[in-house]
């Protein structure tokens, strides 16, 4: 807003709300190509008209229909000039662009959404605007899914194709597209799917940005509301913006948390040893003494609230780690996700490892979550008996099993039929000599795709191109000399005044469905590795945190984005209803009919009377996908709250494990098929008793002698 009124702009107003008319001006509208935009400026000439004349700027180029609206109810003379911005996207970081549409995960991958084909052509149209903002007409290569079988396989290759065609007919309409004064060569598009690493969205992450995002309530990744001690002494509460404005947040967003309050620390004991007034012995030595200092400092208001914000963030941090005990659950996550432990041998003992976090209650419900994905990822899948004991050791909650279970929409495996079924090769990363935090071993599986792109050493079955490099695979080939075009050397939106590199080559990469904030900093890595002198930009629909991910896994299957509830198709059952202490009220006969006799049965169906057993084995529903607590106590352990659904039996019959009738057929198949996690409606009850403690050698089992048995706890008894 302040650089809009800096052009001299007296008035700045919201198109949906009601606005005064100013017949003398001209008015400038900046809209969406949407029906509604488009037909509130033709109400504003209807009405009016409310301004001499318009001039209209599209955030990207309307289609057919939409220009033929506007062209046939404004006259030319009332509307100047027309022009189309392809702005239709956020500027998020120097590197880094959004669509801000979280909702495209939901419409991209949920089996129940039927807007998949136009969320494509959405996306493609806003690839587009990203394409022509920073000058590129790029090759284009897609990612293309080998090994795993999901129904959204083909995304990529979709994607890519839609976007390849609005390229060439933006080209075909504009001849001098792209500017041939570039001294760049052709860029790179990658487009790729959030399949290509599902190990990074659940992560712990340990740089200060990534960390700072997963841990804290920072809201859309750059607004942060901390407490600062006032100059009287005073506490208060002030809202920060974590953006590129703020040096220090741009030179330690990437660096990892100890590294970064090293610097923190440097720099502020810097500050003083530059500023009379301050002794040897009053330099800061810890995050508290800082803190105190700070307080101490009036007359250096700026600085004063620049190092109070990061102070703060690195505090509560550190809090978080030690209190949640991130140090060990970090190490099983790594070992998962890396396939090998910090000296680089095969992780034997995940379980041992594993089961003892599980148990803990100090470890989040969320945390737990995450590590069972990563180690059932890391497996490849597991037996239903494993699985089963992992689930009563975790006591997570029924929607964060949803989420679980959910992982199938991606391609990932959860269950398999036997323990000496032959193994898949799964993804496994080489020891790196460059690692210096043994929680901080994983390296995006994206970083590792671009930089192999790089040095030509890339799958080209894995990731084809769209159309034929005609022999330059890499745009190494066809450097221009000549003036340098500032629109086509260099992304619009940043590094402002600064001098163009003759870098070889620009790599853009989208991510569909969103994107990690350990990904970015991956993106940044390379950029600024002078080796590769590669420009790296990244986006997505939308930048994700693990909680995010987790949250919106969870409702991927039965509800999708901002819709309401799924509520049960089912009636209350009578014994919740009291029984009447009088008889009820005689109805008055119907005209022409007599009256009712005193015999006849009454209006009203009072409650059969149940069994014991019949009431032991009954659930209320408590929402989508939770349940209540039971009415009478059985003489089997109750089930505590927060077991999942694989924890259950007895369920009334019509039911699934997720609190839905089997009527529906979404949950219904779920409840069937051999990859997720819930039990049948006629599971028996002694199902629960096996999940109190493993069952050992001499006991006895409830399962058949033919399915496989599992050995994963047989050293590990006590738990």
């Amino acid at each position: 807003m302040f650089d809009i009124l800096e052009e001299k702009v007296t008035l700045v107003e919201n198109l949906e709300k009601p606005r005064q008319a100013y017949q003398s001006l001209d008015a400038v509208y900046i809209i969406t190509p949407t029906y509604e935009s488009i037909n509130k400026v033709i109400e504003d000439r209807k009405n009016g008209p409310l301004y001499a004349g318009v001039h209209l700027f599209f955030t990207s180029r309307p289609d057919d229909r939409l220009l033929h609206m506007v062209d046939s109810s404004l006259p030319k003379e009332y509307m100047r000039q027309r022009h189309d911005l392809f702005i239709e996207f956020h500027a998020k970081e120097a590197h880094v662009y959004s669509f801000e549409s979280p909702s495209s995960f939901f419409k991209l991958y949920s089996p129940a959404d039927t807007e998949f084909d136009n969320e494509l052509r959405i996306i493609a149209k806003k690839l587009l605007s990203v394409c022509i903002s920073m000058g590129e007409n790029p090759l284009i290569r897609y990612q293309r899914s080998l090994d795993s079988d999901h129904a959204t396989k083909a995304l990529p290759y979709k994607l890519a194709m839609l976007v390849q065609n609005e390229l060439d007919s933006y080209v075909r309409l504009n001849p001098g597209f792209p500017p041939q004064d570039s001294p760049r060569p052709r860029g790179i598009l990658f487009i790729v799917d959030r399949t290509i690493d599902m190990y990074a969205p659940f992560l712990h992450e340990f740089t200060y940005q990534a960390m700072a995002n997963d841990l804290l309530p920072i809201e859309n990744g750059h607004k942060y509301e901390y407490n600062y001690t006032g100059e009287d002494g005073t506490q208060a509460t002030k809202e920060a913006i974590l953006d590129e404005s703020d040096k220090i947040w741009v030179e330690i967003r990437h660096k990892h948390m100890k590294d970064c309050i090293d610097k923190l620390m440097k720099d502020f004991n810097e500050f003083l040893t530059d500023n009379q007034g301050f002794a040897e012995k009053d330099k800061a030595v810890n995050l508290n003494d800082m803190k105190k200092m700070l307080a101490t400092l009036p007359q250096f208001q700026n600085m004063k609230e620049k190092f109070s914000v990061h102070l703060n963030i690195a505090q509560e941090c550190m809090s978080l780690f030690e209190r949640e005990r991130l140090a060990e659950t970090a190490t099983m996550e790594q070992n998962c996700a890396t396939g090998h432990t910090a000296d680089g041998a095969h992780p034997k003992t995940l379980v041992e490892d594993m089961v003892p976090l599980l148990d803990n209650p100090v470890v989040s419900s969320l945390n737990k979550t995450r590590m069972l994905m990563l180690y059932i990822m890391y497996k490849n899948g597991i037996l239903e008996e494993d699985r089963r004991k992992l689930l009563a050791h975790a006591r997570i909650t029924l929607e964060e099993n949803d989420a679980l279970n959910n992982l199938t929409l991606f391609g990932i495996k959860l269950l398999r039929a036997s323990k000496n079924i032959k193994k898949n090769k799964k993804y496994r990363q080489k020891p790196s000599d460059d690692i210096q935090y043994e929680i901080s071993r994983y390296i995006p599986r994206l970083k590792l795709v671009i930089e192999s792109h790089i040095n030509g050493q890339i799958d080209h079955t894995a990731y084809p191109y769209t159309k034929d490099p005609t022999g330059d695979p890499d745009g190494s080939k066809g450097t221009q000399q000549g003036p340098v075009s500032l629109r086509s050397a260099r992304a619009g939106w940043y590094k402002k005044g600064q001098a163009v590199e003759n870098r070889v080559g620009r790599i853009i990469v989208f991510v569909a469905g969103g994107v990690t904030y350990s990904e970015l900093r991956s993106a940044y890595e390379i950029s600024e590795n002078e080796k590769l002198k590669k420009d790296v930009v990244i986006g997505s629909t939308h930048i994700i945190t693990p909680q995010q991910f987790v949250d919106d896994l969870k409702v991927l299957r039965t509800r999708g984005y901002a819709q309401p509830p799924v509520q049960p198709q089912f009636q209350q059952p009578q014994l919740q209803q009291p029984q009447l202490q009088s008889p009820p009220p005689q109805l008055p006969p119907r005209q022409g009919l007599p009256p009712k006799p005193d015999n006849a049965p009454n209006y009203y169906i009072q409650p059969q009377p149940q069994s014991q057993q019949q009431q032991q084995n009954r659930y209320y529903p408590g929402g989508p996908g939770g349940y209540g607590q039971q009415q009478s106590t059985p003489p089997l352990p109750p089930p505590q709250q927060g077991y999942s659904s694989g924890g259950y039996g007895g369920y009334q019959q019509g039911y699934s494990p997720s609190g839905y009738p089997q009527g529906q057929p979404s949950y219904q198949t779920q409840a069937q098929t051999p990859y997720g996690y819930g039990i049948p409606p006629n599971q028996p009850n002694q199902q629960y008793a096996n999940l109190q403690k493993p069952s050992s050698a001499g006991s006895s089992s409830s399962t058949s002698s033919s399915k496989p048995k599992s050995k994963l706890f047989e050293k590990f008894g006590k738990y």
